[in-house]
């Protein structure tokens, strides 16, 4: 079993283009993806797992900012991965719109032993023509430092009152910018509906 997995990921390696020992030599991530597969053949599962975490910060630092796991939820999860998602999209006043997502990708600076990143929120309702309602700017940031591992483990929840808003389908237009490197900004747009 062992092998077979060992050779799976060898042809994944091959299908993204790490052929050679020397491609992986010139490309970091390459070079630990490959360190990843040769501790996992050794039967080093820790050093397989150092070389793959090695390899994931590298390629977030590359990957441009993104969003995972949008969901309209029920309340205000306490921690990253726990929310419970909203059944369905219907909203009754004064029920407020709660979006969980989680960030990927967003600029992790490191100062000295510790990390910090920080991100700019906004948003803008738009009624069933596109039309924007409203919305607001500069929200945030949301941002955390001093943390000393690299972290994957990031969610952003917004809260935003539907008082007034009639019955009828809107949706929801969230955009997220890096605050350390404002090139790096993700939009996303979620629907929903005000039900008497």
């Amino acid at each position: 079993m062992k092998s077979k997995i060992c050779s799976f990921a060898v042809a994944i390696m091959l299908a993204a283009g790490i052929q050679t020992a020397a491609f992986a030599q010139e490309d970091p991530i390459a070079l630990e993806l490959s360190q990843a597969v040769n501790a996992y053949a050794a039967g080093d599962h820790i050093g397989a797992l150092d070389a793959l975490w090695a390899a994931q910060e590298n390629l977030w630092r590359k990957a441009p900012l993104g969003v995972r796991n949008v969901a309209f939820v029920t309340s205000q999860p306490e921690n990253f991965g726990t929310y419970q998602p909203k059944t369905g999209e219907d909203f009754k006043s004064p029920e407020p719109l709660i979006l969980y997502c989680e960030p990927i990708g967003f600029t992790q600076l490191k100062e000295g032993d510790t990390y910090r990143y920080s991100i700019i929120g906004a948003f803008d309702i738009l009624d069933s023509t596109g039309r924007v309602l409203g919305g607001q700017k500069n929200l945030g940031p949301y941002e955390q430092s001093g943390y000393r591992t690299f972290s994957t483990e990031t969610m952003l929840v917004m809260t935003i009152g539907i008082q007034g808003l009639p019955a009828g389908a809107y949706t929801m237009r969230v955009t997220l910018t890096d605050n350390l490197d404002q090139s790096k900004s993700v939009q996303l747009d979620k629907p929903f509906n005000i039900v008497d």
